[in-house]
């Protein structure tokens, strides 16, 4: 189901510049109630902290913080963009794409100088930088990517997303969706998936589990 906004980003979470879009009735249907949702994100939380501690996810994109896990009032920010059927797009000019896992493009805020830069062009997103403006630098994702006790169990990676989507939603993305072309090892993950079901995190990081991060 495609959601409309004006800047999409994948990280830290799926949300939308501002915390404004158009989505699909069909779409919205489908997602958990919001009240339901904040207890199921605070429950999904505390499981990931937990795992933490067990050195099984980890957190080296971002801060461990409230708002970057959807604890209590923040689960409304990441409500919209929770569930794996999900379909982004967004309509705010953009000069150069960063797609950091297949190019070595940076991504150039709009210049306002002109009047064109207002100019409206709807697109599937991703297509900007993976988060916004000065959130994570290059360096750090690049040598996340390329490291894989990272890649298989970073929270904010595959391995957080597809917890959270087996917990809220019991199922994972279909083999059509974006996130398996976007995220790092995204093939590994979804073959995963499809063999492991919902114990695909646990199969697939566990190997990881006694392994340390360069950064």
């Amino acid at each position: 189901m495609i959601l409309s906004c004006s800047e999409f980003y994948p990280l830290p979470f799926n949300h939308f510049i501002g915390n404004t879009f158009t989505a699909s009735c069909d779409y919205v249907k489908d997602l958990l109630p919001p009240e339901k949702f904040e207890n199921a994100m605070n429950d999904a939380a505390g499981d990931t902290l937990v795992s933490q501690l067990r050195r099984a996810v980890t957190t080296e994109l971002f801060p461990f913080t409230p708002q970057n896990l959807g604890l209590d009032q923040y689960s409304v920010e990441h409500w919209i963009g929770s569930h794996p059927d999900f379909e982004p797009c967004d309509v705010a000019p953009v000069r150069h794409s960063w797609f950091p896992l297949f190019t070595g493009g940076s991504y150039l805020p709009n210049d306002f100088t002109s009047s064109r830069s207002y100019d409206f062009m709807w697109a599937r997103a991703p297509r900007r930088s993976s988060a916004p403006v000065g959130q994570l630098s290059r360096k750090t994702e690049t040598m996340a990517t390329e490291t894989d006790n990272i890649v298989f169990r970073e929270y904010y990676y595959l391995a957080g997303n597809l917890f959270r989507w087996f917990k809220l939603y019991n199922k994972a993305p279909p083999q059509n969706s974006w996130v398996w072309q976007w995220y790092p090892s995204g093939n590994e993950w979804m073959q995963g998936a499809k063999k492991h079901g919902s114990d695909v995190v646990t199969k697939l990081s566990k190997p990881f589990w006694d392994e340390g991060v360069p950064f």
